[in-house]
Protein backbone atom coordinates (compact mmCIF):
# COMPACT_ATOMS: atom_id res chain seq x y z
CA UNK A 1 0.00 0.00 0.00
CA UNK A 2 1.64 3.20 -1.18
CA UNK A 3 1.23 6.50 0.56
CA UNK A 4 1.83 9.82 -1.11
CA UNK A 5 3.78 12.47 0.69
CA UNK A 6 1.74 15.38 1.98
CA UNK A 7 2.41 18.69 0.24
CA UNK A 8 4.76 21.00 2.07
CA UNK A 9 2.91 23.79 3.90
CA UNK A 10 3.25 27.20 2.33
CA UNK A 11 5.14 29.80 4.36
CA UNK A 12 3.06 32.24 6.35
CA UNK A 13 2.73 35.77 4.96
CA UNK A 14 5.46 38.16 6.00
CA UNK A 15 4.63 40.90 8.47
CA UNK A 16 5.52 43.55 5.92
CA UNK A 17 3.02 42.13 3.42
CA UNK A 18 0.30 42.03 6.07
CA UNK A 19 0.95 45.69 6.87
CA UNK A 20 0.79 46.63 3.16
CA UNK A 21 -2.52 44.80 2.70
CA UNK A 22 -3.92 46.42 5.85
CA UNK A 23 -2.81 49.88 4.65
CA UNK A 24 -4.61 49.42 1.32
CA UNK A 25 -7.74 48.18 3.14
CA UNK A 26 -7.66 51.29 5.32
CA UNK A 27 -7.29 53.44 2.20
CA UNK A 28 -10.27 51.71 0.57
CA UNK A 29 -12.48 52.50 3.58
CA UNK A 30 -11.12 55.98 4.33
CA UNK A 31 -11.44 57.59 0.89
CA UNK A 32 -15.26 57.21 0.61
CA UNK A 33 -15.66 58.44 4.19
CA UNK A 34 -13.70 61.55 3.25
CA UNK A 35 -15.88 62.00 0.21
CA UNK A 36 -13.11 61.18 -2.27
CA UNK A 37 -15.01 58.93 -4.63
CA UNK A 38 -16.48 59.16 -8.09
CA UNK A 39 -18.26 57.40 -10.88
CA UNK A 40 -16.92 54.60 -13.02
CA UNK A 41 -15.75 55.18 -16.54
CA UNK A 42 -19.04 53.74 -17.79
CA UNK A 43 -20.95 56.46 -15.94
CA UNK A 44 -23.51 56.38 -13.18
CA UNK A 45 -25.86 54.19 -15.18
CA UNK A 46 -25.02 50.54 -14.73
CA UNK A 47 -22.60 51.22 -11.90
CA UNK A 48 -22.76 49.48 -8.58
CA UNK A 49 -23.28 50.81 -5.09
CA UNK A 50 -20.65 51.71 -2.53
CA UNK A 51 -21.04 48.50 -0.45
CA UNK A 52 -20.29 46.45 -3.55
CA UNK A 53 -17.25 48.60 -4.31
CA UNK A 54 -15.96 48.20 -0.78
CA UNK A 55 -16.45 44.43 -0.89
CA UNK A 56 -14.69 44.11 -4.24
CA UNK A 57 -11.75 46.27 -3.20
CA UNK A 58 -11.31 44.60 0.19
CA UNK A 59 -11.08 41.21 -1.54
CA UNK A 60 -8.45 42.71 -3.82
CA UNK A 61 -6.58 43.99 -0.76
CA UNK A 62 -6.64 40.51 0.79
CA UNK A 63 -4.82 39.08 -2.23
CA UNK A 64 -1.90 41.43 -1.54
CA UNK A 65 -1.08 39.48 1.60
CA UNK A 66 0.84 37.10 -0.69
CA UNK A 67 2.12 39.80 -3.04
CA UNK A 68 5.77 38.68 -2.84
CA UNK A 69 5.35 34.95 -2.28
CA UNK A 70 2.51 34.49 -4.78
CA UNK A 71 2.53 37.57 -7.05
CA UNK A 72 0.42 35.70 -9.62
CA UNK A 73 -2.40 35.72 -7.05
CA UNK A 74 -2.33 39.52 -6.89
CA UNK A 75 -2.41 39.64 -10.69
CA UNK A 76 -5.32 37.21 -10.96
CA UNK A 77 -7.45 38.67 -8.14
CA UNK A 78 -6.55 42.31 -7.56
CA UNK A 79 -6.08 43.00 -11.28
CA UNK A 80 -9.59 42.10 -12.58
CA UNK A 81 -11.38 43.38 -9.45
CA UNK A 82 -9.67 46.78 -9.48
CA UNK A 83 -10.26 47.10 -13.23
CA UNK A 84 -13.94 46.30 -12.74
CA UNK A 85 -14.14 48.90 -10.00
CA UNK A 86 -12.54 51.51 -12.28
CA UNK A 87 -15.18 50.82 -14.92
CA UNK A 88 -18.25 50.45 -12.69
CA UNK A 89 -17.56 51.91 -9.28
CA UNK A 90 -15.04 54.68 -9.67
CA UNK A 91 -13.32 54.45 -6.29
CA UNK A 92 -9.90 56.14 -6.43
CA UNK A 93 -8.25 53.36 -4.41
CA UNK A 94 -8.92 50.98 -7.33
CA UNK A 95 -6.21 52.74 -9.32
CA UNK A 96 -3.68 52.07 -6.56
CA UNK A 97 -4.68 48.41 -6.41
CA UNK A 98 -4.38 48.06 -10.18
CA UNK A 99 -0.89 49.53 -9.90
CA UNK A 100 0.02 46.86 -7.31
CA UNK A 101 -1.55 44.10 -9.39
CA UNK A 102 0.77 44.93 -12.31
CA UNK A 103 3.84 45.93 -10.32
CA UNK A 104 4.15 42.89 -8.02
CA UNK A 105 4.39 40.16 -10.73
CA UNK A 106 7.06 42.15 -12.58
CA UNK A 107 9.00 42.90 -9.41
CA UNK A 108 8.70 39.62 -7.45
CA UNK A 109 7.57 37.04 -9.96
CA UNK A 110 9.57 34.82 -12.25
CA UNK A 111 10.83 36.23 -15.51
CA UNK A 112 8.16 34.29 -17.35
CA UNK A 113 5.43 35.77 -15.14
CA UNK A 114 6.88 39.28 -15.57
CA UNK A 115 6.84 38.96 -19.36
CA UNK A 116 3.32 37.51 -19.31
CA UNK A 117 2.10 40.40 -17.13
CA UNK A 118 3.72 42.96 -19.41
CA UNK A 119 2.17 41.50 -22.56
CA UNK A 120 -1.25 41.11 -20.94
CA UNK A 121 -1.20 44.68 -19.65
CA UNK A 122 -0.25 46.10 -23.04
CA UNK A 123 -2.96 44.03 -24.72
CA UNK A 124 -5.49 45.25 -22.15
CA UNK A 125 -4.60 48.87 -22.80
CA UNK A 126 -4.99 48.40 -26.55
CA UNK A 127 -8.35 46.65 -26.06
CA UNK A 128 -9.62 49.46 -23.84
CA UNK A 129 -8.68 52.04 -26.46
CA UNK A 130 -10.33 50.00 -29.25
CA UNK A 131 -13.44 49.51 -27.14
CA UNK A 132 -13.70 53.25 -26.60
CA UNK A 133 -13.41 53.87 -30.32
CA UNK A 134 -15.93 51.16 -31.25
CA UNK A 135 -18.40 52.43 -28.65
CA UNK A 136 -18.35 55.82 -30.36
CA UNK A 137 -17.34 57.77 -27.29
CA UNK A 138 -16.57 61.47 -27.70
CA UNK A 139 -13.04 62.47 -28.52
CA UNK A 140 -12.42 63.77 -25.02
CA UNK A 141 -13.55 60.48 -23.51
CA UNK A 142 -11.34 58.49 -25.90
CA UNK A 143 -8.40 60.72 -24.99
CA UNK A 144 -9.12 60.20 -21.29
CA UNK A 145 -9.23 56.42 -21.74
CA UNK A 146 -5.95 56.50 -23.67
CA UNK A 147 -4.23 58.62 -21.01
CA UNK A 148 -5.50 56.47 -18.13
CA UNK A 149 -4.53 53.27 -19.93
CA UNK A 150 -1.05 54.55 -20.74
CA UNK A 151 -0.52 55.94 -17.24
CA UNK A 152 -1.89 52.96 -15.32
CA UNK A 153 -0.05 50.42 -17.48
CA UNK A 154 3.28 52.05 -18.27
CA UNK A 155 4.04 53.35 -14.78
CA UNK A 156 3.94 50.04 -12.84
CA UNK A 157 5.53 48.09 -15.68
CA UNK A 158 8.43 50.49 -16.22
CA UNK A 159 9.01 50.91 -12.50
CA UNK A 160 8.82 47.18 -11.87
CA UNK A 161 11.27 46.33 -14.65
CA UNK A 162 13.66 49.06 -13.51
CA UNK A 163 13.71 47.76 -9.94
CA UNK A 164 13.99 44.18 -11.19
CA UNK A 165 17.00 45.02 -13.36
CA UNK A 166 18.74 46.78 -10.49
CA UNK A 167 18.11 43.81 -8.22
CA UNK A 168 19.40 41.33 -10.79
CA UNK A 169 22.45 43.52 -11.40
CA UNK A 170 23.17 43.60 -7.67
CA UNK A 171 22.87 39.81 -7.45
CA UNK A 172 25.13 39.39 -10.47
CA UNK A 173 27.68 41.72 -8.87
CA UNK A 174 27.53 39.71 -5.63
CA UNK A 175 28.01 36.45 -7.54
CA UNK A 176 30.89 37.97 -9.46
CA UNK A 177 32.50 39.13 -6.22
CA UNK A 178 32.09 35.60 -4.83
CA UNK A 179 33.66 34.10 -7.94
CA UNK A 180 36.54 36.57 -7.75
CA UNK A 181 37.07 35.62 -4.11
CA UNK A 182 37.12 31.92 -5.03
CA UNK A 183 39.48 32.64 -7.92
CA UNK A 184 41.81 34.56 -5.62
CA UNK A 185 41.76 31.69 -3.14
CA UNK A 186 42.49 29.22 -5.96
CA UNK A 187 45.36 31.35 -7.23
CA UNK A 188 46.78 31.58 -3.72
CA UNK A 189 46.54 27.81 -3.34
CA UNK A 190 48.25 27.31 -6.70
CA UNK A 191 50.99 29.76 -5.71
CA UNK A 192 51.56 27.83 -2.48
CA UNK A 193 51.65 24.56 -4.40
CA UNK A 194 54.10 25.98 -6.95
CA UNK A 195 56.33 27.28 -4.15
CA UNK A 196 56.19 23.91 -2.42
CA UNK A 197 57.26 22.16 -5.62
CA UNK A 198 60.05 24.66 -6.17
CA UNK A 199 61.40 24.02 -2.68
CA UNK A 200 61.16 20.26 -3.25
CA UNK A 201 63.02 20.56 -6.55
CA UNK A 202 65.74 22.73 -5.00
CA UNK A 203 66.25 20.27 -2.17
CA UNK A 204 66.34 17.37 -4.59
CA UNK A 205 68.69 19.05 -7.07
CA UNK A 206 71.23 20.42 -4.61
CA UNK A 207 71.16 18.32 -1.45
CA UNK A 208 70.68 15.00 -3.23
CA UNK A 209 73.80 15.57 -5.32
CA UNK A 210 75.98 16.13 -2.28
CA UNK A 211 74.54 13.15 -0.43
CA UNK A 212 75.01 10.91 -3.46
CA UNK A 213 78.67 11.87 -3.51
CA UNK A 214 78.92 11.14 0.22
CA UNK A 215 77.39 7.72 -0.29
CA UNK A 216 79.65 6.98 -3.25
CA UNK A 217 82.91 7.96 -1.55
CA UNK A 218 82.16 6.32 1.79
CA UNK A 219 81.35 3.09 -0.05
CA UNK A 220 84.48 3.49 -2.14
CA UNK A 221 86.62 4.12 0.93
CA UNK A 222 85.45 0.88 2.50
CA UNK A 223 86.73 -1.07 -0.50
CA UNK A 224 90.13 0.66 -0.87
CA UNK A 225 93.23 -0.94 0.59
CA UNK A 226 95.56 2.01 -0.01
CA UNK A 227 95.40 4.24 3.12
CA UNK A 228 96.17 7.39 1.14
CA UNK A 229 93.41 6.70 -1.40
CA UNK A 230 91.00 5.81 1.40
CA UNK A 231 91.80 9.06 3.20
CA UNK A 232 91.23 11.08 0.02
CA UNK A 233 87.87 9.42 -0.52
CA UNK A 234 86.79 10.05 3.07
CA UNK A 235 87.97 13.66 2.84
CA UNK A 236 85.88 14.15 -0.29
CA UNK A 237 82.86 12.59 1.44
CA UNK A 238 83.36 14.94 4.39
CA UNK A 239 83.58 17.98 2.10
CA UNK A 240 80.39 16.94 0.31
CA UNK A 241 78.61 16.49 3.62
CA UNK A 242 79.70 19.97 4.72
CA UNK A 243 78.50 21.43 1.40
CA UNK A 244 75.13 19.72 1.80
CA UNK A 245 74.81 21.13 5.29
CA UNK A 246 75.66 24.66 4.10
CA UNK A 247 73.10 24.46 1.29
CA UNK A 248 70.46 23.11 3.63
CA UNK A 249 71.06 25.94 6.11
CA UNK A 250 70.88 28.47 3.27
CA UNK A 251 67.50 27.14 2.13
CA UNK A 252 66.15 27.09 5.67
CA UNK A 253 67.29 30.70 6.02
CA UNK A 254 65.35 31.68 2.90
CA UNK A 255 62.23 29.91 4.14
CA UNK A 256 62.51 31.66 7.50
CA UNK A 257 63.07 35.09 5.94
CA UNK A 258 60.22 37.54 5.40
CA UNK A 259 61.99 39.11 2.43
CA UNK A 260 60.12 38.47 -0.82
CA UNK A 261 62.02 36.96 -3.72
CA UNK A 262 64.98 35.79 -1.61
CA UNK A 263 67.03 32.99 -3.18
CA UNK A 264 69.28 30.46 -1.46
CA UNK A 265 73.03 30.78 -2.00
CA UNK A 266 73.77 27.14 -2.82
CA UNK A 267 77.21 25.71 -3.55
CA UNK A 268 76.33 24.59 -7.08
CA UNK A 269 78.42 25.42 -10.15
CA UNK A 270 79.89 23.76 -13.23
CA UNK A 271 83.28 22.94 -11.65
CA UNK A 272 81.57 21.13 -8.77
CA UNK A 273 79.42 19.15 -11.20
CA UNK A 274 82.48 18.26 -13.25
CA UNK A 275 84.22 17.12 -10.08
CA UNK A 276 81.26 14.88 -9.21
CA UNK A 277 81.44 13.18 -12.58
CA UNK A 278 85.16 12.58 -12.28
CA UNK A 279 84.70 11.14 -8.81
CA UNK A 280 82.59 8.50 -10.51
CA UNK A 281 84.73 8.23 -13.63
CA UNK A 282 88.21 9.80 -13.52
CA UNK A 283 88.28 9.67 -17.33
CA UNK A 284 84.91 11.41 -17.73
CA UNK A 285 84.83 13.70 -20.77
CA UNK A 286 83.34 17.18 -20.18
CA UNK A 287 82.83 19.74 -22.95
CA UNK A 288 81.58 23.03 -21.53
CA UNK A 289 80.96 26.03 -23.78
CA UNK A 290 82.32 29.16 -21.98
CA UNK A 291 79.26 31.09 -23.21
CA UNK A 292 76.98 29.25 -20.78
CA UNK A 293 78.30 31.43 -17.94
CA UNK A 294 78.05 34.69 -19.89
CA UNK A 295 74.85 36.59 -18.91
CA UNK A 296 75.06 38.59 -22.14
CA UNK A 297 74.70 35.37 -24.18
CA UNK A 298 72.40 33.36 -21.92
CA UNK A 299 69.86 34.87 -19.56
CA UNK A 300 70.57 34.18 -15.86
CA UNK A 301 67.25 32.36 -15.35
CA UNK A 302 68.18 30.00 -18.21
CA UNK A 303 71.65 29.55 -16.71
CA UNK A 304 70.08 28.60 -13.39
CA UNK A 305 67.66 26.15 -15.03
CA UNK A 306 70.49 24.59 -17.05
CA UNK A 307 72.61 24.21 -13.93
CA UNK A 308 69.72 22.55 -12.06
CA UNK A 309 69.10 20.16 -14.93
CA UNK A 310 72.78 19.29 -15.06
CA UNK A 311 72.88 18.76 -11.30
CA UNK A 312 69.99 16.31 -11.43
CA UNK A 313 71.46 14.48 -14.44
CA UNK A 314 74.89 14.22 -12.77
CA UNK A 315 73.31 12.98 -9.53
CA UNK A 316 71.47 10.23 -11.39
CA UNK A 317 74.58 9.31 -13.37
CA UNK A 318 76.67 9.08 -10.22
CA UNK A 319 74.03 7.07 -8.39
CA UNK A 320 72.83 4.72 -11.13
CA UNK A 321 75.41 4.89 -13.95
CA UNK A 322 78.85 3.56 -14.76
CA UNK A 323 81.81 4.73 -16.82
CA UNK A 324 82.27 6.04 -19.40
CA UNK A 325 80.54 9.34 -18.59
CA UNK A 326 80.28 12.24 -21.04
CA UNK A 327 78.77 15.70 -20.46
CA UNK A 328 78.43 18.27 -23.22
CA UNK A 329 77.03 21.83 -23.01
CA UNK A 330 76.97 23.79 -26.28
CA UNK A 331 75.48 27.14 -27.26
CA UNK A 332 73.95 26.98 -30.74
CA UNK A 333 74.67 30.02 -32.88
CA UNK A 334 71.65 30.01 -35.21
CA UNK A 335 68.45 29.63 -33.17
CA UNK A 336 69.93 31.02 -29.96
CA UNK A 337 69.53 27.89 -27.88
CA UNK A 338 71.76 25.91 -25.54
CA UNK A 339 71.86 22.10 -25.52
CA UNK A 340 72.90 19.82 -22.68
CA UNK A 341 73.76 16.16 -23.08
CA UNK A 342 74.90 13.65 -20.45
CA UNK A 343 75.65 10.03 -21.38
CA UNK A 344 76.60 7.17 -19.10
CA UNK A 345 76.59 3.39 -19.23
CA UNK A 346 73.74 1.78 -17.35
CA UNK A 347 74.74 -0.03 -14.18
CA UNK A 348 73.47 -3.59 -14.06
CA UNK A 349 73.31 -3.67 -10.26
CA UNK A 350 71.85 -0.22 -9.61
CA UNK A 351 68.54 0.01 -7.77
CA UNK A 352 65.63 1.28 -9.88
CA UNK A 353 64.92 5.00 -9.53
CA UNK A 354 61.66 6.63 -8.47
CA UNK A 355 61.30 8.80 -11.57
CA UNK A 356 61.29 12.02 -9.53
CA UNK A 357 64.52 13.21 -11.11
CA UNK A 358 63.22 12.82 -14.67
CA UNK A 359 60.13 14.84 -13.79
CA UNK A 360 62.28 17.52 -12.20
CA UNK A 361 64.42 17.82 -15.32
CA UNK A 362 61.36 18.21 -17.57
CA UNK A 363 59.82 20.77 -15.18
CA UNK A 364 62.98 22.89 -15.12
CA UNK A 365 63.18 22.95 -18.92
CA UNK A 366 59.49 23.76 -19.48
CA UNK A 367 59.66 26.62 -16.97
CA UNK A 368 61.93 28.61 -19.32
CA UNK A 369 60.31 27.48 -22.56
CA UNK A 370 62.59 24.52 -23.35
CA UNK A 371 62.30 20.75 -23.40
CA UNK A 372 64.17 17.86 -21.82
CA UNK A 373 63.99 14.10 -21.59
CA UNK A 374 65.97 10.96 -21.00
CA UNK A 375 66.08 7.61 -22.82
CA UNK A 376 68.36 4.89 -24.12
CA UNK A 377 70.88 6.08 -26.67
CA UNK A 378 70.08 5.08 -30.25
CA UNK A 379 73.64 4.10 -31.10
CA UNK A 380 74.05 1.85 -28.06
CA UNK A 381 71.17 0.41 -25.95
CA UNK A 382 73.56 0.06 -23.02
CA UNK A 383 73.97 3.85 -22.80
CA UNK A 384 71.54 6.13 -20.99
CA UNK A 385 71.30 9.69 -22.28
CA UNK A 386 69.80 12.87 -20.84
CA UNK A 387 69.14 15.66 -23.34
CA UNK A 388 67.86 19.19 -22.78
CA UNK A 389 67.42 22.11 -25.13
CA UNK A 390 66.72 25.54 -23.67
CA UNK A 391 66.32 28.95 -25.31
CA UNK A 392 69.14 31.38 -24.64
CA UNK A 393 66.50 33.73 -23.29
CA UNK A 394 63.56 32.60 -21.18
CA UNK A 395 60.06 32.50 -22.62
CA UNK A 396 58.73 35.32 -20.42
CA UNK A 397 61.61 37.55 -21.56
CA UNK A 398 60.72 37.00 -25.21
CA UNK A 399 57.04 37.70 -24.56
CA UNK A 400 57.88 41.01 -22.87
CA UNK A 401 59.88 42.12 -25.91
CA UNK A 402 57.12 41.16 -28.37
CA UNK A 403 54.47 43.05 -26.43
CA UNK A 404 53.82 46.47 -28.04
CA UNK A 405 54.66 49.45 -25.87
Amino acid sequence: MSTSAAPAPRPAPARRDLLVAAAYAALVVALPVLGLDGNGLLGAEGGWALPVSLTVLLVACASLVWRRRRPELALAVAGPLSLAEILLGGQISAYFLLFEALFEPVMHGSRRLALLTTRAAIALGVLCLLAALVAGLPGQAVLLVAMLAALMISTPLLWGWEVRHHREARRAAEQLAGLEHELAATRAAHAVEAERRTIAHDLHDVIAGHLSAVSLHTGLAASLEDPAARDRSLTTARDCAHAALRDLRSMIGVLSSAEAGALPAVTLDWPSLTARLRWRDPQARVELDPAVTDPARIEPSVQAALLRIAAEAVTNAVRHGEAPLTMTVVLEDGPGAVTFTLTNRRATTAAPGTGVGRGTIAHRAEAVGGSAGSALAREDPQLWQVRARLPARARHELEDEEMPS
